[in-house]
């Protein structure tokens, strides 16, 4: 299990402030201009050096963090910025993990193909707990 935090536009910033406190090796960053040109999703200018994904190894704990700009991710709301991720095995346990989440919870983005995982996809548990599903 991996940690997720989202961030507004302080993603870079944030990534300086733990790899300093925590002593960790530099993150692996990805920002929103290297993801491949999409004509259905295009990319704002603006948007192109926010992080979209970056891995810290915090002790043995994965934590992952991205930026959340308005229109590209669920609205941040500080106390929602804090997600859970489930790495499944199989593509049965990634949808019924995400179905039996989804169920009196809401679905954030729906669990589908993407270009950096088979099957990935956002979800609010009955809880208000938020979940991240990857099959890689």
């Amino acid at each position: 299990m991996d940690i997720y935090l989202h961030f507004k536009n302080q993603t870079a910033e944030a990534i300086v402030f733990y790899e300093k406190v925590f002593k960790t090796e530099p993150a692996k960053i990805m920002t929103f201009g290297d993801m491949p040109h999409d004509d259905n999703h295009p990319v704002d200018e603006s948007m192109k050096d926010l992080v979209m994904n970056a891995n810290l190894k915090i002790n043995d704990t994965n934590v992952m963090v991205s930026d959340s700009p308005e229109g590209m991710a669920p609205p941040l709301i500080v106390g929602n910025n804090v997600a859970l991720v489930f790495n499944a095995a199989t593509v049965e346990e990634a949808s019924e993990v995400f179905q039996l989440l989804a169920e009196k919870g809401a679905v954030l983005l729906p669990l589908e193909k993407t270009f950096w995982a088979e099957l990935y996809g956002m979800v609010k548990d009955p809880y208000g707990v938020n979940w991240h599903i990857n099959l890689y």
